[in-house]
């Protein structure tokens, strides 16, 4: 049985929130509230990937050092 290692990516949900806070800010600048309402819900939810995935690099961080 092969042994699988998963990589963890915290960088693409990082990217992806900086661009949703960016199209919040346009959709704010535009008026258009549902738009940036939007946007800054899909913020949060790669926000939240992001955070889960530092707190798995953590966790296997600390697993290596105490081998």
């Amino acid at each position: 049985m092969e042994k699988v290692t998963a990589i963890v990516d915290y960088a693409y949900p990082c990217m992806m929130a900086e661009k949703g806070l960016r199209k919040v800010h346009d959709a704010m600048l535009d008026n258009d509230f549902d738009v940036a309402i939007e946007a800054a819900i899909q913020t949060l939810v790669d926000t939240k990937l992001m955070v889960n995935a530092i707190k798995d690099m953590k966790d296997m961080n600390e697993k290596l050092r105490s081998v």
